[in-house]
Parts: structure tokens; C-alpha cells; sequence
């Protein structure tokens, strides 16, 4: 027993470092995010603060900007989910078929826009994708007769607009992990997913989505705090607008710390993000394990 010990703190030891170093970079912001919160506090006056306690975060619940923020946050950060690992486990599934050729090129291919950064590639779909005129989409939609909207102008398609770019931005992360645990799977499955007649699309439903449950839940919960915290891809697309319509969470944090210089709401609506992402991301893991449990 005393043995079992010694290890467990010589363990101990060996992580501390990383672990402090962690608590540091972490914690501190987290801390100071979460003091200045309850102070009203301006972007230019650091030195007079005034202790409110939790008002500003009755402000902002009672605010109706920031429910609209927090409800195009939800719609924003759900249709990027959906579109990321449909599309990262469709596109997987195909790179892995035993027909692909060049299939190293492929990947390395699909994983271009993850290594961008998202303001350049905000840019670039703006100017080259979204364009009325010029773009690639509106030209695409022109050939069969279609209409072609002012994607990033009209409030009915601009969120839209943003979330297919960032979509295409968080896909590739999908794709990669995806892949990787589809290589793991051994053939005879597929093999004799075959002998029973199952086409590819029973092959992918009956035999891959089971394997992939800890890899979709993985890659789910890095996509809900991506989008979700999102600034640069839609502040290069739209800058939150047309009329507040793709005014996401941070966006609109933004604003009230730069543009209106309250430095306490801003940390208020900041923290209230953490807060969020951190409830959602616990529902979501529990769920998802009793959902494991009950079909096991």
C-alpha cells in the first residue's frame, strides 16, 4: 500500500510543472476576467474601479442585444456543428475507400483550410466566394438560373453566408480525426459488412458511426468551442452585420470594450461565454454517455 503511494506522488511530481504553468496561464486571466466583472471599470480609467457586484451581469441578462447575440451565437455555433462532422465524416469515409488513388494528396488537400487563418480566410471568401457580382457561388448559381443574393448584405443570408465559411474552416479538423479512426477499423468488418449486402451508405451507418462515437464526440466538443467563441472569421465576412444579424457573443463583447469602452461588461458578457461553453460541454458529455450506457 505504501508503495502504491509513493507512486502516486512520484506521478504527482512529474505533472506539477505543467500543471502550475497551466493554473498560471489559465487561471489568471480567468480570475482577473471574473473580478472585473463585478466592477464598473472603463477601457481608459483602469485605476477607477467601482465594485458593483453581480449588477452587470443583471444588465446584460436584462439586455435585449445580448439575448439576440447569445441566440445567433446558438444558431451559429449549431449549424457549424452539424456541417463540420456530416461533411468531416462523409469526406473521411470516402478518402478511405479502397478506390481512392493519391489518396495522400487528398488529405493533405482537405486539410489546406484548417491551416489558414481564419481572418485570411474570411477575406478570401468575402472577395472571391461571396462577392455579388464576381463570385464563384453567384457565378455557379447564375449558370443554372438561379438567384444570386448579396450573401454578406442582406440579413436573410449573411449568417448563413458565415457559417458555411467557418464551416469550411473547422471541417478538415473533422476529416483528420475522422480518418485516422477509420484506418483502425479492421477490414474483415467491412468485409463482412459486405457478404451481408451492406452498400457503402449501411456500411457507413451500421458499422463506422458506432466505431466513431468517442472520435465524434471528441471532435464535437472542440467545434462547439470554436464556433462558439468565434470573432475573426465573421468580423472578416460581415464585422457583425448586416444590422446586427451575425452579431455573435464576441462580437458583441467587443464592442462594448472597444467601441464602448465598458471594460466591465465586456468581462462580463466574456465570462458569461465561459460559463455557457462549460455547461453545454458537460450536458453534452453526460448525455452522451448515458446514450453509450443505454445502448450498451
Amino acid at each position: 500500500m505504501a508503495q502504491r503511494r509513493d507512486k502516486f506522488t512520484r506521478g504527482w511530481w512529474f505533472i506539477l510543472p505543467g500543471l502550475t504553468l497551466m493554473l498560471i496561464v489559465v487561471g489568471t486571466p480567468l480570475v482577473l476576467g471574473f473580478s472585473y466583472s463585478l466592477q464598473d471599470v472603463f477601457l481608459y480609467a483602469f485605476n477607477n474601479k467601482t465594485f458593483v457586484g453581480f449588477e452587470n451581469y443583471r444588465r446584460v441578462f436584462a439586455d435585449p442585444l445580448y439575448m439576440n447575440a447569445l441566440r445567433i451565437t446558438g444558431i451559429f455555433t449549431l449549424g457549424c456543428l452539424v456541417l463540420s462532422v456530416g461533411f468531416g465524416i462523409l469526406i473521411a469515409f470516402l478518402l478511405n475507400a479502397r478506390q481512392v488513388k493519391f489518396r495522400p494528396f487528398w488529405v493533405a488537400l482537405f486539410l489546406i483550410p484548417f491551416v489558414m487563418t481564419p481572418i485570411v480566410g474570411g477575406i478570401a471568401w468575402k472577395f472571391f466566394m461571396w462577392q455579388q457580382e464576381t463570385g464563384v457561388i453567384n457565378s455557379v448559381l447564375k449558370l443554372f438560373g438561379g438567384p444570386q443574393p448579396y450573401w454578406l448584405l442582406d440579413r436573410e443570408t449573411a449568417l448563413l453566408a458565415a457559417t458555411i465559411t467557418n464551416s469550411w474552416h473547422l471541417i478538415p479538423l473533422a476529416v483528420l480525426v475522422f480518418y485516422a479512426a477509420l484506418t483502425t477499423i479492421p477490414d474483415e468488418l467491412h468485409e463482412a459488412g459486405r457478404v451481408d449486402g451492406a452498400g457503402p451508405f449501411q456500411s457507413l451507418w451500421y458499422i463506422v458511426l458506432p466505431i466513431l462515437r468517442p472520435h465524434i464526440l471528441f471532435v464535437s466538443i472542440i467545434i462547439i468551442t470554436s464556433a462558439f467563441r468565434e470573432f475573426d472569421m465573421i468580423w472578416a465576412l460581415t464585422g457583425g452585420g448586416p444590422g446586427r444579424s451575425t452579431t455573435v457573443l464576441s462580437i458583441f463583447a467587443y464592442n462594448r470594450g472597444i467601441a464602448n469602452q465598458d471594460m466591465g461588461m465586456a468581462n462580463t458578457i466574456a465570462f458569461t461565454m465561459f460559463i455557457i461553453m462549460a455547461v453545454a460541454a458537460w450536458v453534452y458529455i453526460t448525455l452522451y454517455r448515458k446514450t453509450g450506457r443505454n445502448e450498451a
